[in-house]
């Protein structure tokens, strides 16, 4: 149960917010309600723990500013509400940035708004009190102690790749063999174009925050923006240790992963296990319907693509159903497993530069090329190879001016990104509203507008809120919402790294 202090200068005030909530049922104790800072302040001594105070701004013997700093002294964890009327606001903000978690507004005052208010501020203390257990936890356990050392260590042997693992405490979490699991998200680089720079980190992030969490035993860490590292004792077959692993992540998040794991029975093996685990995740490309792979050594993975004498026999002269037909049974040597999928993705863009590099504008074949090599995954490698081919056979027939064509889509795709862009926007739905693929679209923009989409997406977003900061008194979260950004910590964090300053801050120094 929590105590809440009430003060108001007002009688009917203090008792219209005294009467409009159930405390008892609401799990909260009103241990007194005051007419003054000054009183209240005597009181809280008295009393001693206050967790919510609510209290009026403008009061005589001591204002509710004053009360409020004072108290933040005694107590940095208490949580205040402030009560005012609507040309306060100036005092209102000098609150908020004190720490004020919100306020309430005297004439437009309803007890289903200040209820909701209430269940703010216990919220926000029950989230402190757990995380502080947690932490408090943590600091008492030598286990977490070690396990962070560990991965420490293990990260620094990982990155510089040592032969010999000489570390004490490594070497002794090694004594039993440990599965070992690399997570890898899918299409990194969509994702970057589609939620920004920060996003991969930041979902890895609070992965390893969840599984330190949850479990006293292994180690987890982040060996790049794209990859996050699991080390578990083998109890179980490694397989539904994964599977284990999978499952808990798809109940916190939608995005896609590859994981792909191997098993380390000797220390010495720690690098060869992350690089077979490395190996395991690029099986991926061959085998897109699945998720969780184990490390094969029997793939071959070296023949060599073909030479460009041998394209030029089998593709000149140019005769489309030939071209197909030659594509589609390339694939099926490429489904054998037996080249790497960067020597498969460079024989496929060879294919078109065989058949078009004397036919049609560079940059345009170029481009063709670009969405092949970015392609993640065999069947990718395909569609785009056979769509490049059609793509160009059809410039070869009506001969537009692509360069005009292009401007028109990219003018096209502006409007429709400026009318749109505080709405969820993604490369998809820009691109299926020009009708072009969405590589291609990707591709385009960053060629015509010399910046990828969806940093051009957040400039405008942030732009929005700055104006939104500067302008209104909405709430970050609100400020948030109104721009763009469905994440209020996405938000926050970007806006920082944008600006150099927080949202609060912002709005403090660009007040008008």
């Amino acid at each position: 149960m929590f105590n809440v202090m009430i003060v108001d200068d007002e009688p009917i005030i203090r008792f219209g917010l005294k009467s409009s909530i159930d405390w008892k049922k609401e799990n909260l104790k009103l241990i007194g309600d005051y007419s003054n800072g000054q009183q209240a302040l005597d009181a809280m001594e008295r009393e001693g723990r206050v967790d919510i105070l609510i209290t009026d701004i403008k009061m005589p013997v001591m204002d509710g500013i004053t009360l409020m700093k004072k108290a933040l002294v005694v107590n940095p964890k208490l949580k205040i509400v402030l009560v005012s009327s609507y040309n306060e606001f100036e005092y209102v903000r000098e609150g908020l940035t004190h720490g004020a978690v919100d306020y309430i507004l005297k004439p437009t005052l309803e007890p289903e708004t200040f209820l909701k208010t209430v269940h703010k501020c216990v919220d926000k203390i029950e989230k402190e009190q757990k995380m502080d257990r947690k932490l408090e936890y943590a600091q008492q356990s030598n286990v977490a102690a070690i396990r962070r050392r560990v991965e420490q260590e293990m990260k620094r042997i990982l990155l510089k790749k040592h032969d010999e693992v000489k570390s004490e405490s490594v070497v002794s979490m090694f004594e039993e063999p440990h599965a070992i699991v690399l997570l890898k998200l899918k299409g990194m680089d969509r994702v970057d174009e589609d939620f920004g720079f920060l996003y991969n980190s930041l979902i890895f992030e609070e992965i390893q925050e969840r599984f330190y969490l949850e479990t006293d035993e292994g180690i987890c860490f982040l060996i790049s923006d794209s990859e996050l590292l699991f080390f578990l004792k083998k109890s179980s077959d490694p397989l539904t240790l994964t599977t284990m692993i999978k499952e808990k992540i798809e109940r916190e998040t939608s995005i896609g992963i590859i994981y792909g794991y191997d098993v380390v029975h000797d220390v010495q093996d720690l690098v060869k296990g992350y690089y077979r685990a490395h190996s395991a995740c690029g099986r991926y490309f061959f085998h897109s319907e699945k998720e969780i792979f184990r490390y094969r050594p029997d793939i071959a993975q070296d023949v060599p693509a073909l030479s460009e004498q041998e394209l030029e026999g089998c593709l000149l002269p140019y005769e489309e159903s030939r071209s197909e037909k030659f594509i589609e049974e390339r694939f099926g040597v490429w489904s054998s497993e037996n080249m790497k999928p960067s020597v498969i993705k460079k024989e496929a863009g060879n294919i078109l530069k065989t058949i078009f590099m004397k036919k049609i504008d560079p940059p345009v074949l170029m481009e063709k090329i670009a969405i092949i090599e970015a392609s993640d995954t065999l069947e990718e490698v395909r569609k785009s190879t056979l769509e490049g081919l059609k793509a160009c056979a059809q410039l070869l027939v009506n001969g537009e001016n692509k360069p005009h064509m292009d401007n028109e889509l990219l003018d096209k795709a502006l409007h429709y990104i400026h009318a749109h862009y505080t709405e969820e926007l993604t490369l998809q739905n820009v691109a299926d509203h020009i009708h072009i693929s969405r590589n291609y679209f990707s591709i385009l923009f960053k060629r015509l507008m010399d910046q990828n989409f969806i940093d051009y997406v957040i400039e405008l977003r942030v732009k929005k809120a700055k104006a939104l900061l500067r302008q209104t008194s909405l709430k970050v979260y609100e400020v948030a919402a109104n721009a763009g950004f469905n994440d209020v910590k996405y938000f926050s964090k970007l806006f920082k790294k944008v600006t150099g300053q927080s949202p609060g801050d912002y709005r403090l120094n660009h007040e008008q």
